[in-house]
């Protein structure tokens, strides 16, 4: 089965609504149906509490309450087995996808061997930080029970 980015995907809004230059505030929008997103649970916002401080390292966020600069972040489980054999990273600019990032489980044990990311968080370098970072992300989406 083939989990399509537009079917079914965390999204993830950071805010400065204070013009600081930093996100006050992240949203986070679980979406399996387009016309039915639903906010994280409490149990959901507590295991989300370190993915917000590793995706706010990534500086993509929103002057005030916008929320065109977000991240889709989904799992693909191309052979069906139940465990992702990618999980895919998409930093949209409103209906534009800025860059992508991706960790890939080559053989299907359970660990990603091929992270690909460019610069995820802004720096103007595409190094092993950014593939720390994607790395994270994805191991701290993993935890939600998301595949």
């Amino acid at each position: 089965m083939v989990v399509s980015p537009f079917a079914r995907y965390l999204k993830v809004i950071a805010q400065d609504s204070t013009g600081q230059g930093q996100a006050d505030t992240v949203l986070y929008r679980f979406i399996e149906d387009e016309d039915l997103p639903r906010e994280a649970t409490a149990a959901e916002l507590r295991r989300l509490k370190v993915f917000g401080k590793t995706y706010l390292k990534c500086a993509w966020l929103n002057a005030g309450e916008g929320e065109a600069r977000h991240l889709r972040i989904f799992s693909e489980n191309l052979s069906g087995e139940g465990t992702p054999e990618t999980v895919r990273l998409h930093f949209h600019d409103g209906p534009v996808i800025a860059y992508k990032a991706a960790a890939r489980d080559l053989d299907n044990d359970g660990e990603f061997e091929l992270i690909l990311a460019s610069d995820v968080d802004n720096d103007g370098h595409s190094n092993g930080t950014d593939r720390s970072r994607v790395t994270a992300l994805v191991k701290q989406f993993l935890k939600l029970g998301w595949r």
